[in-house]
């Protein structure tokens, strides 16, 4: 799998966490990242994969169908599962799977938690303590604003953002109230909280005991954290810490 030493990727961190939980060894691959001065520095990926997103997966068993490639986390999911079926991190039965998915894909997928996060940076990059590179970054259109599609609309994405918390803490409730214990949907351990996990750290990072201070960009948390932190439940944090007390390799490994 590809991934980045260079930023906050949750993407690729979720991806991590589940090769993890289900004790699959994989070779991790430098994505190849965007390069003003060498803008074919990601054509090879591009080509092969139709992308430039992190993390890629490509896994191949030998077999005629060759590498499989998987670019996005639902894809690099059911991939796991069928590489590892146990443990199973899809729950059982429909009406959980559907709920287990459903709210993943308010988290991961375009225009969910991560990517309103990622446009949110536009919003909070002019009041966090970040350089000038930082900035255009996080907020230019040419990078990171315009690749997630930034709308124009002033405080949209951080409201967005805010919303899928409050969703995600009330199905903390509703399954704790129904089940009893610790987890997101059902009695057991799903991808749902293994995504939460990673993605929590738009509200409030780990701390450099357990998630290493990275190269960039964890300059831009405290604005960030301090936007979306009012927003979610300290039940949500308080699952956050005990996934990674658990079940999740901690301290994050993030080179």
């Amino acid at each position: 799998m590809t991934d980045s030493p260079y930023w906050g990727a949750w993407w690729a961190q979720a991806l991590r966490g589940v090769l993890y939980v289900k004790g699959i060894p994989y070779q991790k691959v430098v994505h190849p990242p965007f390069s003003d001065t060498d803008p074919d520095a990601q054509s090879e990926l591009r080509a092969w994969t139709g992308q430039t997103s992190v993390p890629t997966m490509v896994y191949n068993d030998g077999s005629a169908l060759g590498d499989i490639v998987r670019n996005d986390w639902l894809n690099q999911l059911m991939l796991a599962e069928q590489i590892a079926p146990e443990p199973s991190l899809i729950p059982g039965t429909p009406e959980l799977r559907m709920k287990m998915i459903g709210l993943a894909h308010e988290l991961m997928s375009p225009q969910g938690f991560l990517w309103n996060c990622r446009l949110a940076g536009r919003e909070v990059s002019f009041e966090g303590e970040m350089s000038d590179r930082q900035r255009d970054v996080f907020g230019g259109d040419q990078l990171l604003g315009g690749k997630y599609s930034f709308n124009g609309k002033p405080g949209t994405p951080l409201q967005n953002a805010k919303e899928c918390l409050g969703l995600l803490g009330a199905q903390l409730d509703e399954n704790t109230a129904r089940f009893g214990g610790p987890y997101l949907v059902g009695d057991t351990l799903s991808a749902l909280d293994v995504y939460w996990a990673y993605a929590s750290n738009s509200v409030l990072i780990l701390p450099p005991d357990k998630l290493p201070i990275m190269r960039f960009n964890r300059a831009m948390y405290p604005a960030m954290n301090e936007a979306l932190g009012p927003a979610c439940s300290d039940r949500l944090l308080e699952h956050r810490d005990a996934m990674f007390a658990t079940h999740l390799e901690c301290p994050v490994v993030v080179d």
